[in-house]
Order: structure tokens, then C-alpha cells, then sequence
């Protein structure tokens, strides 16, 4: 072969070579320009993306406040119905409580009708008077809106206590009281509130609830409840005194706390 052929098969090569270069250089870039492109859908895509979360997020902020403001709403329309009721019945009640007055002399302690049970506690007799007057005695008149709130969630407990598997009772957990709080003030109670509602619990409740620790397995941390037998806890429902202006500025609290309630001596009406 001369050299002439050989350089002529060199250059050969190399142009084939060149082309390949080329036209594989080419597809790069055309591969990149693909890629930018995609890359923009994508960054659209976020975008969007990006925006539908966003107002989603705010629907469920729109959402939950709408839920808060139904409740809220809820428990003022509840409020305006008792108190509705209660002043309907005032008049009735005045009557009897002036009936039961003339009968009988005054005395330091309120006298019962033969067929009402006395009140075992100041729990068991505040949850028994008209809801509207204890709202007036603790929230308008002294301020007092958790020992006002420790009274709803006691009378409450057939929907938030803990059921003993005896049957025999209930009990509270901190737990409960809290879902029980929300539910009455329409949003989540701080852990200040919750401990002060439990303390009023306490102090309300005085022999009528135990407040004592429950562990259900060594594994498990103890953990304080507020327990009440189910006769008790059923008698916080009976409104055994709604007929009776027991907390009118004329009926004298023993301590500041609650009227004593008695049933009548042999020969009293």
C-alpha cells in the first residue's frame, strides 16, 4: 500500500470520527435542552403544588374556626336556653319557697320537703340548683369561672369519665377533664385551667369523690384520678332543687360555700 492510500484512510477516520463527535455532541445538547425543559414543568409543578397546599392549610384554619365558633355558639345558645327556663319557672319557685317560709319558723338551716333528698355535698348541691343561678352566683357575681366550669364537667360525666368495669362508678383522669373542658369552652384548655378545675373538683366534691392515684400495670406510670360511686355521680342529674330558690341573696351560704340543706324536724312542715 503507498502512502498516499494511507493518508487517505487517516483523513477517512478522522472525518468519520469528527461526525460521530459531532452528532453525539448534538444529542447532548439536545438531551440538556430536554432536560431544562423538564426541569421548568417540574419547578411548575411545585409551584402549583406549592399553592394547593397552601390553600388547603388555610381551609383547614378556616375550618377548625369554624368549628370553634359553632361551639362557642352552641354553648351561649345553651346558656340563653336555661336561662330562658329558669325564669319561667322563678315565679313558681318564689311561690313555693314563700309557701315553705310562712309554714314553718326560721331557721339557720333550709328545711326540705319530706320527698327531696338533702344535699351530700356542695357539688351534690350546686349541680342540683338551676343552672342559670349557679351561673350567676360563680361567673357574674364572684368571678369564680373555673369552680363554675369544675361543676359542668363533674355534671358531664356520663359523657367524659372513665367507667370502672365494676359498674358500680366512675372516675376522672386528667385526660378526661381536659376533653371534658373542651367541649365546654369551644377550644383546648391550658394545663393552668385543667389543674385549677381539678383542685375546684376537689374541694367541691369534699367526701363525695376520692381523689387517689390508679395504676393499671407496673409498666405503667401512675396516674391521679377523681373516683365517685355511680349513686353519687347519678345524683348530680337530678336537679332536686330547680323548684327551690335556695340561691337567693336571702338564703346565707355556710362559709361562702353553700346553704346547709336539711330535711324537716318531726312536726315541721
Amino acid at each position: 500500500m503507498s502512502t498516499e492510500d494511507t493518508t487517505t484512510d487517516s483523513n477517512g477516520a478522522q472525518s468519520i470520527t469528527i461526525q460521530t463527535l459531532t452528532n453525539e455532541l448534538r444529542a447532548l445538547r439536545n438531551r440538556v435542552e430536554s432536560l431544562e425543559t423538564e426541569n421548568k414543568v417540574l419547578e411548575r409543578r411545585v409551584e402549583t403544588q406549592s399553592d394547593r397546599i397552601e390553600e388547603l392549610e388555610e381551609r383547614v384554619d378556616k375550618n377548625d374556626q369554624v368549628r370553634t365558633d359553632l361551639a362557642q355558639n352552641t354553648n351561649e345558645a345553651t346558656s340563653v336556653a336555661e336561662e330562658a327556663k329558669e325564669i319561667a319557672c322563678s315565679a313558681s319557685a318564689k311561690v313555693s319557697q314563700v309557701e315553705a317560709n310562712n309554714e314553718g319558723e326560721s331557721n339557720e338551716a333550709t328545711q326540705l320537703p319530706d320527698e327531696i333528698e338533702p344535699s351530700t355535698s356542695p357539688l351534690d348541691f350546686f349541680a342540683n340548683c338551676r343552672p342559670y343561678k349557679v351561673r350567676k352566683r360563680f361567673v357574674d357575681e364572684r368571678n369564680e369561672q373555673n369552680t363554675y366550669r369544675a361543676l359542668l364537667v363533674a355534671k358531664r360525666w356520663d359523657e367524659f369519665a372513665t367507667k370502672r368495669t365494676t359498674g358500680d362508678g366512675v372516675f376522672f383522669t386528667r385526660e378526661d377533664v381536659r376533653q371534658a373542658l373542651t367541649a365546654i369552652m369551644g377550644e383546648q384548655p391550658h394545663g393552668t385551667t385543667i389543674t385549677r378545675v381539678w383542685d375546684s373538683i376537689v374541694e367541691l366534691g369534699g367526701g363525695d369523690l376520692e381523689e387517689r392515684t390508679r395504676q393499671v400495670s407496673p409498666k405503667q406510670p401512675a396516674k391521679q384520678i377523681l373516683a365517685i360511686d355511680l349513686e353519687t355521680a347519678t345524683g348530680l342529674l337530678e336537679d332536686r332543687y330547680c323548684h327551690l330558690d335556695l340561691l337567693e341573696e336571702s338564703a346565707a351560704s355556710a362559709g361562702g360555700v353553700t346553704p346547709v340543706v336539711t330535711k324537716p324536724t318531726a312536726g315541721t312542715a
